[in-house]
């Protein structure tokens, strides 16, 4: 990477720093670009070359959190809910500081979208190297397992996140296991 990049990354993550501190001190309706520059420390021109707008930090920054989740999600020898949980939850663990705070001032769903537009791509690479021609399949799968995937950090985020990721994929993976087996009789 060249010292050019170096320091778009580094003022790329002083602005995200300085959105998300000013987010916790007022709502991110009456944030303004000045502000952010301001706390940031970098010139407004700065920010207009990584940006157009307020929004696209936030953007930017879920983009970023997506691609960290898919290029550590592993490829999975077979399906298996609860490692799948474990390893889903303790990624967004990590990041729990935004996600309530996002929550908490209603900006939450952008993450969710973020989610789920990448989620196909999550789904293969998970497969890794198998063979899988059913491309709609795997696309209906991935939106219906990102779905329930989604509202269950959201109900994770508003119960405040108590539970480690371990405990609350186990308990997730156990409630959806013996609900299946309820309903197939097994």
């Amino acid at each position: 990477m060249d010292g050019h990049q170096k320091q778009r990354e580094q003022s790329a993550r002083m602005i995200e720093e300085a959105l998300f501190a000013l987010m916790e001190e007022k709502s991110y309706a009456r944030i303004t670009v000045s502000e952010i520059v301001k706390r940031a420390d970098v010139a407004r021109r700065t920010f207009y070359r990584l940006y157009r707008e307020k929004d696209d930090v936030l953007h930017c920054y879920f983009v970023g959190l997506c691609r960290a989740y898919c290029q550590q999600a592993p490829v999975l020898q077979n399906y298996n809910i609860r490692q799948i949980a474990e390893e889903y939850f303790a990624f967004w663990y990590q990041h729990r500081k935004i996600l309530q705070l996002l929550q908490k001032c209603g900006l939450d769903r952008m993450l969710y979208y973020e989610i789920s537009r990448v989620s196909a791509d999550v789904v293969k690479s998970r497969i890794g190297g198998k063979e899988c021609k059913d491309v709609t399949g795997i696309e209906y799968f991935a939106a219906y397992s990102t779905g329930g995937f989604i509202l269950l950090l959201q109900r994770w985020i508003m119960t405040g996140m108590r539970e480690t990721p371990k405990q609350y994929a186990e308990a997730v993976s156990e409630a959806l296991l013996r609900f299946i087996s309820c309903q197939t009789g097994n």
